[in-house]
């Protein structure tokens, strides 16, 4: 009899602890994906934004901090190959002078770039950020809706590689043929991301954050020239290269559970 009340005792701690704990627990792991939009900055003009994708796989060292590992594949492009169709499109066919107008667009693109520089990069990129949060420093408790959401605001950097896969270059041959401009068509960069952005956290039946939806901005700074292609320091005045874009992602919170020291909803 004794040995049955000191497990229903025990059992009843237990329901008690498991019942304090609802709003403080989390998952240690998530899993995501996400979309992109992309556009690089180089010494080629014209830049065009494009689509990325990604998918992650992170470690929540809080419900505030994560660690996560991201692979992000898309396109970079930009150049005379970009502009002269848009050049083109913007001339009224039924203007007397059409032909003589169509003649001067890569006239007029020589006063910029004597060379009619273009590329298309087929990049993937690999990188390990760590994202915080205001929530991890707030004391957010009974402060309000603003303060509340704030919580969710966060910022993060990292490093990574860059993969390039340059196509659609012009052959790095000057239009007149007469100049080679230097590059490779196959390159790795070493590259700093730097993120900002709101991460929107779906709580399921335990108050535990299960869905995590993110809108973000992140500016990935390159440590070499690969992402045009070109590296002719003759023929460009090189600057940092860098692309960026905004971003939508769903990530789901899974694996064993731990918990944070407040509430987390």
């Amino acid at each position: 009899m004794k040995r049955i009340l000191i497990i229903l005792l025990l059992a009843q701690a237990a329901v008690f602890t498991t019942k304090a704990q609802i709003g403080y627990n989390y998952a240690q792991w998530s899993l995501g994906t996400g979309i992109s939009y992309v556009k690089a900055s180089t010494s080629v003009l014209n830049q065009s934004w494009h689509g990325a994708y990604n998918f992650n796989l992170g470690y929540n060292l809080s419900p505030y901090i994560n660690v996560t590992l991201d692979y992000q594949f898309g396109t970079l492009s930009g150049g005379y190959n970009e502009y002269y169709p848009k050049a083109v499109a913007a001339l009224d066919p039924t203007n007397a002078k059409y032909d003589s107008l169509l003649l001067d667009i890569p006239k007029a693109y020589s006063k910029l770039d004597p060379y009619h520089l273009s590329y298309s990069n087929s990049f993937q990129a690999l990188n390990l950020h760590v994202d915080v949060q205001l929530g991890e420093f707030m004391d957010y408790a009974g402060d309000g809706i603003v303060a509340k959401a704030a919580k969710n605001i966060y910022v993060g950097t990292g490093i990574g590689l860059v993969f390039n896969s340059i196509s659609n270059n012009n052959s790095r041959l000057s239009p007149d043929s007469t100049y080679y401009i230097g590059g490779e068509d196959n390159s790795q960069n070493v590259m700093i991301p730097l993120r900002v952005g709101y991460q929107f956290k779906v709580y399921n039946d335990y108050d535990e954050p299960y869905l995590l939806v993110e809108l973000g901005y992140q500016h990935n700074y390159i440590l070499g020239y690969g992402l045009d292609g070109f590296a002719d320091p003759l023929v460009l005045t090189k600057k940092f290269e860098q692309y960026s874009g905004f971003s939508f992602g769903i990530k789901w919170n899974f694996g064993s559970i731990t918990s944070y020291r407040r509430p987390i909803h």
